[in-house]
């Protein structure tokens, strides 16, 4: 796929937290363009050196270690020693404020769920970077404001001229955008109930508009295990289904940010509207891919439909329930900003012209609930005799796991620890010969002394006392 080596639409510093996170991180470190460069700026963070020594692509100098030996698979104890380990928190202060560079335009922070450095770092890094970086953009501007306003004034509507000052400089925010991995049910209820409780401050800070994030996605890594197991080549492709996961989570990235930025075809991808797509509105960032042979499509109304089945697939997570019936039988729809649709396409195809994207864009809205514009293109480069299809786009929804499902898996697990009687073992005693029982026929007699089995009479001089009237408070 040339059009990886491209430019990306969107500069990127991508800051994995955790090992699952710095991990992925490493992938994405490990594009390069024409040029030789990197294509990202990429820094990872994790709490002990061991875990940051297995990457490969991230530099020496942006790998940082809090130095804490490891957090385990308990975010809520790691979010406590993070407050109160003054080094660990300086560290990761001066990582976020120092190292973190601002001059792109989206931060992306990638963390896994399931464990302990990850979920606790990457909530902290949120609210550390926004304050530090965006919060004091909004309080010069504020400033502004007050010398120009009497005191009374500024006292009474201090609300709302926080509101002009915001919206007077939203638009220099370096954006977030979060990648957060869920984990798979084995992990254990204990687990659950944790990643359903960070999933839920995550996302209450992505739909708020002030915490200056651009996106969050979930990706599921059940869904990663049970593609795995169940598809021989995607265990040709990686050892084990964390590998996997990790593969196509930075590829897709990768290949939706460069391939927005290519040209030669008569309808192309433009770099701005990606990144329209990417930076305007907030919430969960669905992203979907489809690959099939090439000689699969005869048609320009096979492409076409190619882009619907894109849609309605799910790369990453399962699918978000864009449309519900509630109890009263009424249709509520979730909102959907803007839409984008690449299709990469082998040369012997492009006789079909470039109908079929108009097509598909005709196709796609019928399916989707838009509340925005639908930005399209599409490449022609041999790509290994395949047509990849890509599709994109914000909502307010979430992946249906995420949303319902993680709490019914621990409701499920407490209803079967529920159904179980356990039991309580003790360590059975063995019975062992005493050794006074053993015989070896010798005589005290033997000894000098007299074995008589006779019982001694007791001394009549010995003055037996009695204690039943002593006060026991009298005694000191």
């Amino acid at each position: 796929m040339m059009f990886r080596s491209n430019p990306p639409s969107i500069n990127m510093t991508v800051v994995g937290f955790g090992q699952a996170g710095s991990r992925i991180a490493d992938k994405l470190a490990a594009y390069k363009m024409r040029d030789g460069n990197s294509t990202y700026n990429v820094l990872a963070l994790n709490s002990n050196d061991g875990d940051l020594e297995e990457l490969k692509h991230i530099t020496q100098e942006n790998r940082v270690s809090l130095k804490l030996g490891g957090l385990g698979k308990n975010p809520e104890k790691a979010m406590s020693i993070l407050e109160e380990n003054s080094q660990a928190k300086e560290t990761l202060k001066q990582f976020i404020t120092q190292k973190v560079r601002t001059q792109d335009k989206l931060v992306l922070f990638i963390a896994g769920l399931g464990g302990g450095t990850g979920t606790a770092t990457i909530v902290k890094a949120i609210e550390e970077f926004h304050e530090f970086h965006n919060m004091g953009i909004v309080k010069n501007a504020l400033l502004d404001i007050r010398k120009s306003t009497d005191d009374s004034d500024f006292k009474a509507n201090f609300k709302k001229y926080q509101v002009q000052a915001f919206n007077k400089v939203k638009d220099q925010f370096v954006k977030i955008g979060v990648i957060a991995t869920i984990p798979v049910r084995s992990d254990g209820p204990d687990v659950l109930r944790q990643v359903n409780e960070f999933a839920s401050k995550i996302w209450a800070l992505a739909k708020n508009p002030a915490k200056g994030i651009a996106f969050v996605n979930f990706p599921d890594n059940q869904m990663f295990y049970d593609r795995f197991v169940s598809d021989p080549n995607s265990q040709k492709q990686a050892k084990n289904y964390r590998d996997f996961a990790n593969d196509e989570i930075s590829s897709i990235i990768h290949e939706i940010n460069t391939g927005t930025n290519g040209s030669g075809t008569s309808v192309i991808f433009d770099s701005n509207d990606f990144r329209r797509i990417v930076m305007e509105k907030e919430g969960c960032f669905v992203i979907n891919r489809l690959e099939v042979d090439y000689k699969s499509v005869s048609n320009s109304d096979d492409l076409s439909k190619l882009f619907v089945k894109s849609i309605e697939s799910n790369n990453l997570h399962d699918p978000i329930a864009l449309i519900e019936t509630n109890d009263n039988g009424d249709k509520q729809y979730a909102k959907v900003h803007h839409i984008g649709l690449l299709g990469i396409i082998p040369p012997d195809l492009n006789r079909f012209g470039s109908s079929f994207i108009d097509n598909a864009k005709e196709d796609v809205v019928k399916h989707l609930p838009l509340q925005g514009t639908i930005f399209s293109g599409f490449l022609v480069e041999p790509n290994n005799y395949k047509i990849s299809v890509y599709s994109f786009y914000k909502t307010d929804a979430l992946p249906s796991r995420l949303s319902k499902g993680l709490v019914k898996e621990y409701e499920e697990y407490m209803a079967k620890q529920r159904s179980i009687t356990f039991k309580e073992d003790s360590i059975q005693q063995i019975a062992v010969t005493s050794e006074e029982d053993i015989d070896l026929g010798l005589d005290l007699s033997d000894f000098g002394i007299d074995s008589s089995t006779e019982p001694e009479e007791p001394d009549e001089n010995i003055e037996w006392m009695d204690f039943s009237n002593i006060d026991p408070n009298s005694i000191n």
